[in-house]
């Protein structure tokens, strides 16, 4: 076991907003940049994290682009409808995906994102009647018409953590009801990637966030990758035996995995059971942590975690590069040293690139 190196490496899902210890005051840009200094990581696609956190005195969109502008040469961020969001959570106005598509379209319009995520935009407030899939599918084309529009990747969220999001009513709601939110089931992706298969969509970890060691929404995830050529795994948070189905796998390899940790997030303490499979895991705390109970969280030391269970594969370096990098570059269209096809094996995309006629609802 050993921690692995890439030739160029991108951690496709960094959320700076907390610094990567969650304590009140880090900077989360010079936290960031030592842990990448650390570590050889390259590139952090950052996410602004959107609606989580909503306040209406904070702009995580801008927050992010600012990095950006700061660093270059070592980030690139991703947008979401943080204004209309924040204006819901202030009691300005009620969200509307409208007004989400429109804050959109004017940020991806400057050419400083580099696409949608992590998820679709959606109401933050504890919804008192559920809507159905049919409308729900109908505001999230409107998003995906962009990613069209633009040519940039979506970061599609999959599941919910465990205990830490637990108080969120609503998320409870995504989880118990699959017919009624995309975050609840990763098979409900199927629709989408089949109506725009030029569009990247990239499955927020793998099926494995924050969820301990629960794998439905893994096997799931899965699925959707392996019958949808523009469909991509983030693959950070997976233990080492997770790997094993998915390079094995004709309709995924390496070619759909992208290393995404998930940075800076507080729900990915490890965990560890000593003697099992998964032996350490990340998960938000599974006991109340208050007694020294056995699950106490461990270090949020993700990416050495993360690396280390990466290190575990016996697989040619050359697949080991495009998880850790080869992907991502291509997705996100990221600048390298050299010429891509000089760093990475050459893999062809070029479905990506066709033209596709609007989707149509069914009447």
């Amino acid at each position: 076991m050993g921690m692995v190196k890439g030739i160029f490496m991108v951690d496709n899902h960094v959320i700076p907003q907390n610094g990567g210890t969650g304590y009140p005051g880090d900077d989360p840009e010079k936290m960031l940049l030592y842990h990448m200094d650390r570590y050889g990581v390259d590139v952090a696609v950052l996410k602004s994290h959107g609606g989580y956190y909503a306040r209406a005195d904070t702009n995580k969109n801008e927050l992010v682009v600012e990095m950006v502008k700061r660093h270059p040469d070592r980030f690139v961020a991703l947008c979401t409808d943080v204004r209309t969001q924040n204006r819901e959570a202030s009691g300005e106005e009620e969200w509307n995906i409208d007004n989400a598509v429109k804050e959109l379209d004017e940020l991806l319009s400057t050419g400083l994102y580099a696409g949608i995520g992590e998820g679709f935009p959606r109401e933050r407030n504890i919804r008192k009647k559920l809507i159905s899939w049919d409308e729900r599918l109908e505001q999230i084309c409107k998003v995906l018409d962009l990613c069209r529009k633009y040519k940039t990747p979506l970061h599609y969220i999959t599941g919910g953590g465990l205990d830490s999001f637990r108080w969120n009513a609503d998320m409870t709601r995504n989880i118990v009801h699959p017919e009624h939110c995309e975050n609840a089931s990763p098979l409900l992706c199927m629709e989408l990637a089949a109506w725009y298969p030029d569009v990247p969509i990239i499955l927020s970890h793998g099926g494995i966030e924050g969820s301990g060691y629960y794998m439905d929404f893994y096997e799931k995830s899965l699925y959707v990758a392996a019958c949808h050529r523009n469909v991509f795994l983030d693959v950070g948070q997976w233990w080492a035996e997770l790997f094993a189905k998915p390079l094995q796998d004709v309709n995924i390899g390496a070619e759909k995995l992208l290393w995404g940790s998930g940075w800076g997030q507080g729900f990915i303490n490890q965990q560890w059971m000593p003697g099992q499979v998964p032996e350490t895991f990340t998960s938000p705390n599974l006991t109340n942590g208050k007694d020294g109970n056995r699950n106490q969280p461990h270090t949020k030391n993700i990416w050495g975690w993360s690396l280390n269970q990466l290190g575990r594969l016996n697989i040619p370096q050359c697949d080991m590069d495009l998880i850790l990098g080869g992907n991502a570059i291509h997705l996100f269209k990221i600048k390298t040293p050299l010429p891509a096809d000089m760093l990475f094996k050459n893999v062809k995309r070029e479905y990506l690139d066709s033209e596709v006629p609007p989707p149509r609802f069914p009447a």
